[in-house]
Parts: C-alpha cells; sequence; structure tokens
C-alpha cells in the first residue's frame, strides 16, 4: 500500500454513510492515511462538501436524498474531488453513466477499500502528469520546428528537456504504483500508443 509522499498534502475524503456504525468504521480504516470527514445524510454532505474534500465514499441508498442525487449535486458544482460508491445495491448498466471512480459493494473490507481510494488517487495523478507531459511536448515540437538544432542552446530549452523525462519517468512510476495489474498494463499501453515519435 503506498504511503504519503512527502511533500505531497494529505488528501481529505467525506464519507457519507447513514448507518453511523459503518461511517466510523470507514473512517478508521482511512486514518492512518487521510483525512476522514463524515456525514450522515445527503444534507449534511451538502455542507460539508468544500473545496478541500479530495473524494467522496458515498453510500447510494439513503433516507432523504439518495447518492445519486448527491452525484447530481457534485457536478452541479463542478466539483474536482472523485466519488466512489460504497453501497448495497448491486451494479446494474446505470453505472456506465456515472461520474464515478469506483464501485464497491457491501460489505467491503478495509483492503478494498484502501486500494478504491488509493487507485482513485493515483489515476487523478496519472491524468495530471500526462496533461502536463503533452503540454510540455508541444512547446518542445514548436521549437524544434521553428528553430535548428545549433539555435536551442537556451537554458530554458534544456529545462524543458529535462522536464520531459521526468515527466516520462513519473508517469512510469505512477503507472507501476497502480493496485491492479491489469489497469497498470491498460494504462501502460495507452501511453506508449499515444507518445510523439522522437
Amino acid at each position: 500500500m503506498a504511503t504519503e509522499s512527502e511533500g505531497e498534502e494529505e488528501k481529505t475524503i467525506l464519507i457519507v454513510e447513514d448507518e453511523e456504525s459503518l461511517a466510523a468504521l470507514h473512517a478508521h480504516h482511512l486514518q492512518d492515511e487521510y483525512e476522514a470527514r463524515v456525514a450522515f445524510t445527503g444534507g449534511e454532505a451538502l455542507v460539508e462538501l468544500t473545496a478541500d474534500i479530495d473524494l467522496v465514499l458515498l453510500d447510494r441508498r439513503m433516507p432523504g436524498m439518495s447518492g445519486d442525487e448527491l452525484i447530481e449535486h457534485i457536478q452541479d458544482w463542478e466539483s474536482d474531488c472523485q466519488v466512489i460508491m460504497v453501497t448495497a445495491v448491486d451494479p446494474d448498466m446505470d453505472i456506465i453513466d456515472m461520474p464515478v471512480a469506483g464501485y464497491l459493494t457491501k460489505p467491503v473490507s478495509k483492503e478494498e477499500l484502501l486500494t478504491a481510494v488509493e487507485q482513485a488517487f493515483l489515476i487523478e495523478k496519472y491524468e495530471d502528469l500526462v496533461f502536463e507531459y503533452y503540454e510540455t511536448r508541444k512547446k518542445y515540437a514548436t521549437l524544434t520546428t521553428e528553430f535548428a538544432p545549433g539555435e536551442l542552446d537556451d537554458s530554458r530549452f534544456v529545462e524543458l528537456e529535462d522536464r520531459i523525462e521526468e515527466l516520462e519517468a513519473e508517469i512510469n512510476e505512477t503507472i507501476d504504483e497502480f493496485p491492479d495489474s491489469d489497469l497498470t498494463e491498460a494504462f501502460r499501453g495507452l501511453h506508449q500508443s499515444d507518445s510523439p515519435e522522437e
């Protein structure tokens, strides 16, 4: 299990679960690696859903506002937080349209919970790195098209080249950290097939 990297801020997870004992159990499972907050209703969750929430563990079936309705609010607010459903409702085809990073069916073990959360954050990190990588490669391609090799001795261009190498290494390291080996291979294949030719 990956631990919090030095220099990285602790992630904050909001547990939305109407069964108080289960909410407390999930919070206990998470507390060593993350800051865990709890809301027992959809209404409480709306109050707790501030900008510092990184991920929501969401019960789908709750009295009052359901998990599905809460997801709609999260989408309407264009919140950056991710959502993992943790529910007794068996998955159906409707989850295809759900903007969720995972769907766990109760009962959920500590290992399953931590793995799902870790993977969601790793995928988010991967996406951020790939976005920066392609932005950097576009700048590199523009400059190498515009200037002859002898004209590219500017220190900023050297830094750009160095950053491309760093990003490639960080992307591969992040992929290697995925708990799901099938997902590791899928992402590695996606990245390699999309990489620009040297």
